[in-house]
């Protein structure tokens, strides 16, 4: 499967993830029908479990965005457009591609493949301008505007979205309900990986693929989406911290190390306050560690699995003890500001 663009709305994200990669290419037999609905499936699996994760731990974060579960993509990451029409039900320039099945864009009557035409009443369309100030490689400015734009408009709810179905028009309304800064977002890949960059969590297909279930599924999300509550990007950059190889030595991997620690230890409070089993990031790293424990989890910045899973099953035990409140656990690393890394 090759890979597609499209941003998670209404939610935050983290790493630098999010890097420009082929477009899908619709073709006209059911092979492409079934490629669309391994795609969806996939996205639907990762925006569920990630805005589950984002609202539920809401009331303990510093930074909230309104979330109405819904995932868009741009006519213009496809190479041949009649064809991605046909395929994906593009009536405009932007269209559904994955809802959250209880969340408010699917309450509102939004289905996956409407298209959007207008938002509050403005043509929902970028003007070349618009584009040309956006930092990004230019297949990715149409989707960056979009996002930029809704997700403005939802901090003024509620937000009149019009739409296309079947050729005919019609109104939804929007509010949203306040989530953690996190976006979340599924890279076709065969590599395995997931990142973060304060505002996107991303992971790759193949990474998803090795899930057993939503438990583990959200362990790794949980963990990406804890490196952007917990401003790790920003504190990395404040201690001066070397990427690329120099990342791997001396202080620049001891405090990335801290930072991998500081992430693993707040997943398992986010994944209890949303319903998941914090048993799954145990179960996950335990396999994941026997069967492919080498590359950048064997890495001088990160734990070696087995002391990763003693890491979560220390964790766990503290969670086991503390209070629980009518909101939830309030994890430790999020009661207060997070230290200056040195």
């Amino acid at each position: 499967m090759r890979a597609v663009l499209h941003f998670a709305l209404g939610l935050v994200v983290c790493s630098a993830f999010l890097a420009l990669t082929p477009a899908l290419k619709a073709e006209p037999a059911s092979g492409a029908d079934d490629g669309l609905a391994t795609l969806r499936a996939a996205d639907t699996r990762v925006l569920t479990v990630g805005t589950r994760l984002a609202i539920a731990n809401a009331p303990f974060c510093r930074a909230t965005k309104n979330s109405v579960g819904m995932t868009l993509h741009h006519i213009g990451q496809y190479p041949d457009a009649d064809a991605a029409r046909a395929t994906f039900g593009f009536a405009s320039d932007y269209a559904v591609l994955a809802l959250v099945s209880d969340g408010e864009a699917a309450q509102s009557g939004i289905q996956i493949d409407d298209s959007i035409i207008a938002v509050n009443g403005s043509a929902f369309a970028p003007a070349p301008d618009d584009l040309a100030a956006i930092d990004q490689p230019a297949a990715y400015r149409p989707v960056a505007w979009a996002d930029t734009t809704l997700r403005s408009a939802l901090d003024a709810p509620p937000v009149a979205i019009t739409l296309v179905r079947e050729g005919q028009t019609f109104d939804a309304s929007l509010t949203g309900v306040p989530a953690c800064r996190s976006r979340f977002e599924l890279r076709p890949s065969g590599d395995y990986g997931a990142s973060a960059d304060g505002d996107i969590v991303g992971i790759t297909s193949a990474m998803l693929g090795f899930m057993v279930d939503d438990d583990e599924l959200a362990a790794i999300l949980a963990h990406e989406m804890a490196h952007n509550l917990l401003d790790h990007r920003k504190r990395l950059n404040a201690a001066g911290i070397q990427r690329g190889l120099m990342q791997q030595l001396g202080r620049n991997a001891r405090l990335t190390l801290a930072t991998e620690i500081e992430a693993d230890r707040l997943s398992i409070w986010l994944m209890a306050n949303a319903g998941y089993d914090p048993g799954g990031a145990v179960r996950f790293w335990t396999r994941y560690g026997k069967q492919r424990g080498k590359g950048i989890f064997s890495a001088p910045t990160h734990y070696r699995w087995k002391k990763r899973v003693g890491l979560f099953e220390e964790e766990m035990g503290k969670l086991a003890a503390a209070e629980k409140d009518a909101r939830g656990w309030y994890p430790p690393l999020l009661a207060e500001a997070p230290p200056l890394l040195d």
